[in-house]
């Protein structure tokens, strides 16, 4: 959780009006005791990519690799992510998703994300009639020049 700058002036009651805390207040539901410590830190810069990971003592872990995709030109070059992340929810349960970004978008996979429903045949047939995977019952349609219309 983020803290943010307050706009106003600290009391003058407060005490010094320096240091980590001067002026910031947690926002709204966030939790200001028991603040989550970095067990392990990982930060790796190469040629070919870049690694990074983390854990905290709060159960939340995160790591990602970066592959640099050279292309036939530099501008043509792509970079290809994968990488997961887990934390602990409210209900106690931990929760993990693990994921690949590249040039076929991003795509994440958890037990606990949605998916959708099955596609009902009818909708499945159509759709493989339209791409061209299925043959028409007869070699001819009402499309045809000459169809006898």
């Amino acid at each position: 959780m983020a803290a943010k700058l307050d706009k106003t002036s600290p009391p003058r009651n407060q005490g010094a009006s320096s240091g980590a805390n001067a002026g910031l207040q947690a926002p709204f539901g966030a939790r200001t005791q028991n603040q989550a410590q970095i067990l392990k830190f990982e930060n790796d810069l190469t040629d070919q990519g870049y690694h990074y990971a983390y854990e905290t003592s709060d159960g939340t872990k995160a790591e990602q690799d970066g592959q640099v995709l050279p292309g036939a030109k530099p501008e043509e070059g792509s970079l290809r992510v994968t990488g997961s992340f887990s934390y602990v929810g409210d209900d106690g349960q931990t929760y993990s998703i693990t994921y690949t970004a590249d040039e076929n978008g991003y795509q994440a996979t958890g037990n606990h994300l949605p998916t959708p429903p099955p596609i009902p045949q009818d909708i499945l047939r159509s759709l493989q009639l339209t791409a061209g995977n299925v043959k028409y019952g007869s070699s001819k349609s009402s499309y045809d020049a000459d169809a006898g219309y």
